[in-house]
């Protein structure tokens, strides 16, 4: 009986340490990226090369720009290690829309596109030397924190989408939420309709985006909403744009990827007639 007392403590001795080491890896496994879904991510660093091309980026004064296929899923992980962004340009997110001038070293802002038959696939890299979360000050402030916009006209009809779905002006928030307005006039998540994975090295951002794109028929109500194929030549309304905030609780600056957007440059966000436009490509 001794000799199996003491093989239960030194059992327990052994299981004790041993689990608490696994736990510490899972933790740290879980620390990897920034994944979307129902709650929000933590901050963290990961170790992906974030800029492969230190070339400079095509800015296209028109808001024009072509997307070009994926031949395999592109896996959202926060990093740019996928075959097609090392084979399509990046475009330039720099035009002052509001706010004051900006140092280069304060924000710079480019993004690459591609699409398969399910989804338009974004690139953005950002020099941002604050990132401040678009959160922390509640739901009702999504637009004062730090953000990626991207608007989207699924059918290029253009016309007003402040609260009905003719349109969608997504906040993509640091926590990896997508947001917008619905047809109750409320600020709502939309993270169905986007994966997003983020990716911190020093002041430099790389944002991975996967978007299902959705008609003007999408009903908030509904659980069947069927996203629209995705095929060559086809045409969508597109911007991006970046929301900086450097922690004085309001957006400081707003950088658009073409070089106007409607009243004061902030009209996309009740206005898709003002967007630039995607042609997906082979």
């Amino acid at each position: 009986m001794a000799g199996l007392r003491k093989n239960r403590i030194k059992t327990k001795a052994f299981i004790a340490p041993t689990f608490l080491a696994l736990l510490f890896v899972l933790s740290l496994m879980s620390c990897k990226n920034l994944k979307t879904g129902g709650s929000k991510p933590a901050v963290s660093s990961v170790s992906c090369q974030i800029d492969l091309e230190p070339t400079g980026s095509k800015a296209m004064e028109d808001g024009f720009f072509k997307a070009r296929k994926s031949t395999a899923p592109v896996q959202i992980d926060g990093c740019n290690a996928d075959a097609i962004w090392s084979s399509v340009d990046w475009y330039d997110m720099n035009y002052l829309w509001m706010g004051d001038k900006v140092d280069s070293k304060d924000y710079h802002g480019r993004f690459k596109l591609s699409w398969d038959n399910q989804y338009l696939y974004i690139l953005v890299e950002v020099i941002d030397d604050q990132l401040h979360p678009t959160l922390e000050d509640g739901l009702e402030n999504y637009w004062k924190g730090d953000y990626v916009e991207v608007f989207i006209d699924e059918d290029t009809s253009g016309g007003d989408h402040k609260f009905n779905h003719q349109a969608f002006a997504y906040h993509v928030s640091t926590e990896g939420h997508a947001i917008d307005k619905n047809t109750r006039q409320e600020t709502v998540y939309f993270d169905n309709h986007v994966e997003v994975a983020r990716s911190q090295e020093g002041n430099k951002h790389l944002w991975e985006m996967a978007f299902k794109l959705f008609d003007k028929q999408f009903d908030e109500k509904a659980a069947n909403n069927v996203p629209v194929k995705i095929f060559t030549n086809k045409k969508i309304g597109f911007s991006m744009a970046y929301g900086d905030n450097d922690g004085n609780n309001s957006r400081e600056n707003f950088m658009g990827s073409k070089k106007t957007h409607g009243n004061n440059n902030d009209e996309g966000y009740v206005n898709s007639d003002v967007f630039g436009t995607i042609l997906f490509i082979d």
